[in-house]
C-alpha cells in the first residue's frame, strides 16, 4: 500500500469542509482534480470514506475514524513545518527558567501547565536561585526567562537586551512569630517593634528588600538591630516561628508559609511594596519563550494593567533575596 501524504491531506481538508467546492479553494486545486484524488484514496484504502450526494457530504464511519485519528498528527507536521520555517532552524523544544523560590512556587508551575497544553512534547529546566544569578543566567542566554524580585533601581539600570514584565506589587509586613506577644495585632506601628531583633537581608543577593527593611526602620525613626543576614525563605521562617528575631517580608513570600507558626502584620501609617519581574534576552527570541510571555502576559492573578509594559532590564542590575 502506496497511501501518499498529499492525498491524506486532500482527505482531511474535505472532511473539515464537508464541500468539495471548499475544500477545492482552500487547496488550490479543481474539484475534480480533488474529487479523482478522494475517489483514488478510496480506491487504495479499500474503504469507502465519504457519504457523496449533490446536495452534501458526509463522513462515513471509516472516514469519521481515520480524520479523528490523522488530525492530530496533520496538525503536528504543519506546526513543526512552521515552526522550522519560522526559525530558519532548529525549532525551541525546551524553556530554561531561573527563578526566585516564591515565583518557582506559584507563577511558574501555572506557566508550565499551559505551556504543555500548547505544546505537549517541550522539555523545562527550572533553577532555584537569587535573583542576580538569575539575570546573569538570562543575559548571557543561558536560560531563556528569569524570574526576580523587582529591583528598587529599576529606572537606573534598564537597557537592552533584557526586556521585562513586572507583576502586581505585594505590601510588605511585619513577619514574627504567633508566640510573640505583638502577634495580637493586626496592624502595628513599627516604632513598637524598634527594641526587637530583626533577620536583615544580603544587600548584595537581596537588595531590594535589604533596602526595603532599612527604609522602613529608618522611617519609623530607628535603626534595626539585626541577629542575621543571608538566609534563604524557609530557614528564615524556621527561625521566625522559633521566635528568633523578626522580618519585614512582602505577601507573596509569606503566603509561602502559611504551615508555619508565623503571624503576618501590617504596618500602621506606611505603605511599602515589593514585587516580582519576569526577564528575558529580546535577542531573537524563540517561539516556545514567545509563547510563554504570552501566557505570562495574561496571569489572572499576578499582574496589573499598569505594570506589564513591556521595559528593558540591564544586565547590571542588582539581584534579589531568593523569594
Amino acid at each position: 500500500m502506496q497511501v501518499s501524504y498529499l492525498s491524506l491531506r486532500y482527505f482531511m481538508e474535505v472532511a473539515f469542509c464537508l464541500n468539495f467546492s471548499h475544500a477545492a479553494q482552500k487547496l488550490h486545486i479543481s474539484q475534480p482534480g480533488l474529487s479523482q484524488q478522494i475517489t483514488a484514496l478510496e480506491k487504495e484504502l479499500g474503504i469507502k470514506l465519504l457519504n457523496r450526494s449533490t446536495r452534501n457530504v458526509t463522513l462515513t464511519a471509516e472516514g469519521d475514524y481515520l480524520h479523528k485519528n490523522l488530525l492530530p498528527s496533520f496538525d503536528n507536521i504543519e506546526k513543526t513545518i512552521m515552526q522550522l520555517v519560522e526559525a530558519g532552524t532548529v525549532p525551541q523544544t525546551t524553556i530554561r527558567i531561573a527563578t526566585v523560590p516564591s515565583a518557582a512556587s506559584n507563577m511558574v508551575p501555572y506557566l508550565i501547565k499551559k505551556l504543555k497544553e500548547e505544546h505537549p512534547l517541550i522539555e523545562f529546566y527550572i533553577k532555584e536561585t537569587t535573583s542576580v544569578h538569575a539575570a546573569e543566567l538570562v543575559q548571557k542566554s543561558e536560560y531563556d526567562l528569569a524570574f526576580i524580585r523587582t529591583p528598587i533601581d529599576l529606572k537606573q539600570t534598564i537597557q537592552p537586551p533584557l526586556k521585562w514584565l513586572e507583576f502586581s506589587k505585594h505590601p510588605m509586613k511585619v513577619a514574627l512569630s504567633c508566640q510573640h506577644p505583638a502577634a495580637v495585632q493586626d496592624e502595628i506601628d513599627l516604632y513598637e517593634l524598634k527594641n526587637e531583633t530583626f533577620l536583615h537581608y544580603d544587600p548584595k543577593h537581596s537588595p531590594s528588600l535589604y533596602y526595603l527593611l532599612e527604609h522602613a526602620c529608618l522611617t519609623a525613626g530607628f535603626i534595626p538591630k539585626t541577629i542575621g543576614a543571608g538566609p534563604e525563605i524557609l530557614t528564615i521562617a524556621n527561625l521566625i516561628s522559633n521566635g528568633i528575631g523578626i522580618t519585614l517580608m512582602p505577601q507573596d513570600m509569606l503566603e509561602l508559609l502559611n504551615s508555619y507558626k508565623i503571624k503576618a502584620i501590617a504596618l500602621k501609617n506606611l505603605s511599602l511594596f515589593s514585587s516580582i519581574s519576569v526577564i528575558w534576552n529580546d535577542v531573537s527570541v524563540p517561539l516556545i519563550t514567545k509563547d510563554a510571555l504570552s501566557i505570562l502576559e495574561h496571569l489572572p492573578h499576578y499582574t496589573t494593567k499598569e505594570s506589564m509594559k513591556s521595559k528593558t532590564l540591564s544586565s547590571q542590575t542588582v539581584g534579589q533575596h531568593p523569594s
